[in-house]
C-alpha cells in the first residue's frame, strides 16, 4: 500500500510540475528605477519637449505607465527644435527605447525631426506614434534627444559612440522623459491546455491506470 501511494504521489508531482510550466514566471524590474524628467524641459542644445503622454485615453499626461507584455502603446508628443549656432545647420530630434539590444547604434528608436529648423524658435510640433512594450517584463525608459548631424542615421549612431552604451539620465543632448513598466500577462486559468499537455496528461492518467489494475490482481493472488 506505502509503494503505491508513493507512486501516486510522483506521478502527481510530475503532473502539477507540466501544468505550471505553460504559465509565464513574474520576474522583479531589472536595474535601478528612475522617475522621468518632469515636462516641460528645455534643453540647451536647441531641444525642448513640452509634453509625453503614453496613455491619451487616459485625462492628463502619463509620463509612466504599466502595461503587459507586448501590449500596444499609442503615445503623443509635442516637442521644440531650434539651432543654437548656423540658422542654415541640419539637426535632428528621436526617441530612443532602453530595450536596445545594442547602441552601436541604438536598434530601436523613433525618428521625430530632420531638416533645416532655423533659430529659435523654430519648429514646433506634436507627433503621435505607437510602440510596442518589450516581451520580457521590467522597467525601460525613453529618451528624448538631439544631434546635428548630417543624416539621421548618422545622429542615431553618435549615441554609441559618444557613450559606449545607452545615454545618461540627463545631460545637454536629452534626456528621459518617460517610463513604461511591463508586467507579465495573467492568463486565465480556463485558459485551453496545450496539444502536448494533454498528450502527457492522457499518458500519465493511462500509467497510474494500469499501476491500480496491478497492484489489484497482485492482491487478489
Amino acid at each position: 500500500m506505502k509503494l503505491m501511494k508513493f507512486f501516486s504521489l510522483a506521478i502527481l508531482l510530475l503532473f502539477t510540475n507540466i501544468l505550471a510550466s505553460q504559465f509565464p514566471s513574474i520576474e522583479s524590474p531589472n536595474g535601478d528605477e528612475k522617475e522621468p524628467l518632469s515636462l516641460p524641459y528645455i534643453w540647451s542644445s536647441g531641444i525642448a519637449c513640452h509634453y509625453l503622454d503614453l496613455d491619451i485615453l487616459s485625462e492628463g499626461y502619463q509620463q509612466s505607465i504599466t502595461v503587459k507584455t507586448s501590449d500596444l502603446i499609442v503615445a503623443e508628443i509635442k516637442f521644440q527644435r531650434w539651432s543654437i549656432g548656423d540658422a542654415d545647420e541640419l539637426n535632428q530630434v528621436f526617441l530612443l527605447f532602453s530595450w536596445s539590444s545594442v547602441w552601436e547604434p541604438p536598434t530601436h528608436y523613433l525618428p521625430l525631426w530632420f531638416g533645416i529648423s532655423g533659430s529659435y524658435p523654430g519648429v514646433i510640433m506634436v507627433w503621435r506614434f505607437s510602440i510596442r512594450a518589450p516581451s520580457k517584463p521590467g522597467t525601460y525608459y525613453i529618451w528624448i534627444r538631439g544631434d546635428c548631424a548630417s543624416t539621421m542615421e548618422e545622429a542615431v549612431a553618435n549615441i554609441g559612440r559618444r557613450y559606449s552604451g545607452p545615454p545618461p539620465y540627463n545631460d545637454d543632448g536629452g534626456g528621459i522623459i518617460g517610463k513604461i513598466t511591463v508586467e507579465p500577462k495573467i492568463y486565465s486559468k480556463y485558459q485551453p491546455i496545450s496539444y502536448s499537455t494533454l498528450i502527457v496528461a492522457t499518458v500519465i492518467a493511462s500509467l497510474l491506470l494500469a499501476i491500480i489494475i496491478v497492484y489489484k490482481r497482485i492482491l487478489r493472488e
